[in-house]
């Protein structure tokens, strides 16, 4: 796991460009530090103040020769941050060169490379290291672009082929790890974060009105390939990019679409079959993630995905071999699920580590978490989240696992309640509607109607029926609301006929990806790899995907089959939970408290292209004071969003 980062120049640049990057992106590697020079058919190695002293005496031929770094004017260059997981000797330093062509600057980890790695010696190749990095570049060798096809993991890598002189990017099927590039009429950089990009300075900091409008009205983060930057493009999740340095054409194309099955599809196993498959499945995608030259951990919220994932590692682990989990706990809350959390531990008899963030402690944290996060985001939970890894590194871990993708593979949440619905009602399974409503009315059916009432509003939606369910909008500039107005016509979310098309919506692209961008800046901020077994193993998701919906929602209840798949590796109390919190926080509660002391942040005056601060200033007390503890999702947007755009200056901050 690490940082990545690279810049192309027609007519040359100074390599402390370079530098800067590398410096703005050392939370994402603080383990070594490289960069490759290049110069016409010149390829220089080159150090960095953290790349360590056993490299210089090292016996590969990409290992920096001296200490020291040199500013000098070159064409293109490489940056790369390490976080030493696989391979934590100078063995795995990179940028790494294989067979005397391919350099690599690669971010992630290809959890099945040992498989890959016995096919590719069993056709004659052969390694100097035992890194997933060589692995890679090995891969793409024997099959070039294909090499994605063999790939179980998370990764984002470009690859400098030095004989076409051409660059070859990719980024992971589901969007774990994070790629962002910026190309104009002379030049090309990519990096891991916006803000390694924005330090280049070549890039501006002026934003994109579109994505700044979907974030505030439909809660969307980085749905598109322009994101909230006018200057920087994301790398699609599931796609590739070549870049030619000769003729300086760019091309993406997309390798990676989830299949699936509709709700008329017959299935052929029992049910009962299909419990033992995704136990298997399940297992399998939390024992190649366990591979690592270090101590692994867990995330523990208490709920039915992180303790199946404790729970099975536990089952996978040395039985005398420590597993250490980590909790966020809110005593005496509503969102507090630290009972459950303490049950699991003691089950898996895990060694636990608790933090309990508060009010006090976001509104200290602010500055630093608009920063780290790089976007803003939805609700206070990302703190939660944030909380824990700071947690996870004070302990001295560098990875952990993490629940996250589970309700989207197994139907978890109340919408999916819906689309299930609607996939029995286009087929007129009357008997199985009936058994659902019985069901459902013990399963949040509540928030289940008031989401049905939102989508039969007409078969678009309209800015009328947003500004009816979030009044919060009201608050938005009219002018730019105004003229980003017309966005309504491209959202039809009433297009997914059946429950695994929306859940492959929402592996795809949207939400899910969404969550593993907060997933990836909170961890690695705190220099923690985060891995995601239920987001980014493919062949747990693909079999999950052949599986018609009524395998997932059972009478009205959700993830029924992960339950059930799970029941030998969880306490009968979690096994036995019906309600579902997810992973929420006393958001509103906090939001009172702290809102008081964050009316500065709404007396920035350019903010007020997106925010009407007079008719905010009117309603600041009634706005921030919500009433109720439900959190809708839209109160704390405007405070981070005000946050955020004053870290802005912070972000395009050269040094």
């Amino acid at each position: 796991m690490c940082g990545i980062a690279g810049a192309f120049y027609r007519n040359g640049f100074s390599s402390e460009v370079l530098l800067k990057m590398s410096r703005r992106m050392r939370h994402r590697g603080p383990d070594g530090e490289g960069f490759l020079f290049i110069n016409q058919d010149q390829y220089t190695p080159v150090s960095g103040s953290d790349t360590t002293a056993n490299c210089f005496n090292g016996r590969f031929n990409w290992l920096p020769k001296s200490s020291e770094f040199h500013a000098q004017t070159i064409q293109g260059g490489f940056v790369h941050r390490r976080l030493a997981i696989i391979s934590t000797d100078e063995s795995g330093h990179q940028p790494m060169l294989y067979d005397d062509r391919y350099w690599i600057t690669y971010n992630g980890e290809i959890y099945n490379y040992l498989e890959i790695r016995s096919r590719l010696e069993a056709e004659g190749f052969s390694f100097q290291t035992e890194s997933d990095t060589e692995v890679i570049l090995a891969a793409y060798k024997r099959w070039g672009k294909s090499c994605l096809d063999h790939f179980n993991g998370m990764w984002a890598f470009c690859i400098f082929d030095s004989e076409k002189k051409e660059l070859f990017a990719a980024r992971d099927r589901f969007g774990v790890k994070p790629f962002y590039y910026h190309q104009s009429a002379s030049k090309f950089l990519f990096a891991s974060e916006y803000k390694v990009l924005l330090a280049s300075g070549a890039v501006s900091t002026e934003l994109n009105e579109q994505a700044v409008f979907d974030y505030f009205v439909f809660s969307e983060i980085e749905y598109q390939p322009e994101g909230f930057f006018e200057q920087i493009t994301e790398l699609n999740p599931g796609h590739w990019l070549t870049y030619d340095l000769h003729s300086e054409n760019l091309e993406t194309a997309r390798y990676y679409s989830l299949p699936f099955v509709n709700e008329s599809s017959n299935c052929k196993y029992s049910f009962e079959e299909l419990i033992e498959i995704t136990r298997e499945k399940l297992l399998e995608a939390i024992r190649i993630r366990l591979r690592a030259d270090v101590e692994v951990g867990s995330c523990l919220s208490g709920g039915l995905d992180s303790s199946t994932i404790v729970g099975m590692m536990r089952n996978l682990l040395p039985e005398h071999q420590p597993l250490h989990v980590f909790t966020a706990m809110f005593l005496g809350k509503e969102a507090d699920e630290s009972t459950w959390a303490r049950q699991m531990a003691g089950f898996a008899n895990a060694i636990s580590h608790e933090v309990e963030p508060t009010a006090e402690m976001l509104l200290e944290s602010l500055d630093e978490l608009s920063f780290a996060l790089d976007l803003p985001i939805w609700s206070t939970s990302t703190f939660a989240q944030f909380s824990v890894m700071k947690l996870v590194q004070k302990n001295g871990l560098k990875v952990v696992l993490d629940g996250q993708g589970g309700d989207e593979l197994f139907g978890g949440y109340a919408p999916h309640l819906y689309f299930f619905w609607k996939g029995l009602e286009a087929q007129k399974r009357k008997h199985e509607m009936q058994a659902f409503g019985k069901g459902a009315s013990q399963f949040r059916f509540k928030q289940w109607l008031r989401f049905e009432g939102v989508f039969k509003t007409g078969s678009r939606l309209s800015s009328s029926v947003y500004r009816k369910y979030f009044q919060g909008l009201n608050l938005l500039n009219s002018e730019f609301y105004a003229q980003n107005r017309l966005r309504f016509d491209k959202k039809d979310h009433t297009n997914w006929s059946n429950l695994n098309s929306r859940l492959a919506w929402e592996m795809d692209n949207s939400t899910l990806k969404a969550y593993l961008r907060c997933e990836d800046r909170c961890s690695m901020w705190h220099s923690v790899e985060s891995r995601t077994p239920f987001a980014d193993d493919h062949v747990l998701a693909e079999w999950l995907f052949s599986l018609p919906g009524k395998m997932k929602i059972v009478e009205g209840r959700g993830k029924v089959l992960l339950r059930e798949a799970a029941k030998p590796y969880l306490p009968n109390s979690i096994y036995n939970r019906t309600d579902k919190k997810g992973y929420t926080t006393p958001n509103n509660e906090w939001i009172r408290k702290i809102s008081p002391e964050l009316k500065d942040l709404f007396t920035q005056t350019d903010i007020s292209r997106f925010i009407d601060l007079k008719k905010l200033d009117l309603n600041y007390d009634k706005f921030f004071q919500p009433i109720d503890n439900q959190d809708n999702g839209r109160i704390f947007k405007f405070i981070s969003f005000a946050s955020w755009y004053k870290s802005l200056n912070k972000l395009s901050d050269k040094d």
